[in-house]
């Protein structure tokens, strides 16, 4: 009976994982059919850029205008498409290893080194992307701005804001994986004087 839930606990997991797999793959189908399309894909203004473009009176407000970008060329796309990819990458790579330290949990072998391989992949792969996916969606808006004949604010530390969270995340798998390979270390040393 302990086997038929441990499988069953076991089965629930990957399907969990496999599911935020297919979303996050889904989900990027539709933005690279947005950005691929003739409309061209949907780019976020902010108020002040909106405003100067749509010559509004300086009393109006705007936070911000969602646009399309229809004469957005190659290049641009292609960056957009590349952000699109590391985020999809990054989300499908995550979900893989979380499934892994949940089973290692699920089964008991918490020590045994997958969950610590895995719990360090979470860590670099989102610094990895926290890092590279500004950068490249960035150019890609960057392009698109320009397409649409209005000026390109570059990103201040505030629209950084909302990476604080995922950066967080990785820092604490980093530290989780360092703990994970000290407890590898001891159960070794333990194992090894019985």
């Amino acid at each position: 009976m302990v086997a038929a839930t441990r499988t069953s606990g076991a089965l629930d997991l990957v399907v969990y994982g496999v599911a935020a797999a297919l979303t996050a793959l889904i989900v990027a189908a539709f933005r690279i059919a947005e950005i691929l399309s003739p409309d061209g894909p949907t780019v976020t203004i902010g108020g002040e850029a909106a405003s100067a473009s749509l010559g509004l009176s300086a009393t109006a407000t705007v936070d911000s205008v969602a646009v399309r970008a229809p004469d957005l060329g190659a290049g641009g796309r292609a960056w957009m498409i590349a952000a699109v990819l590391i985020a999809t990458m990054a989300t499908i790579i995550v979900a893989a290893a979380l499934m892994r330290v949940a089973m290692a949990v699920r089964s008991g072998r918490v020590f045994a080194g997958g969950a610590t391989r895995a719990l360090t992949l979470i860590a670099g792969t989102i610094t990895a992307a926290v890092f590279t996916w500004p950068i490249v969606d960035g150019m890609g808006r960057q392009h698109a701005m320009q397409s649409l004949g209005i000026p390109f604010e570059t990103l201040s530390m505030l629209d950084l804001l909302p990476l604080l969270p995922p950066l967080l995340a990785a820092i604490a798998a980093a530290l989780l994986a360092g703990a994970f390979a000290h407890a590898e270390r001891l159960q070794r040393d333990t194992e090894g004087l019985v």
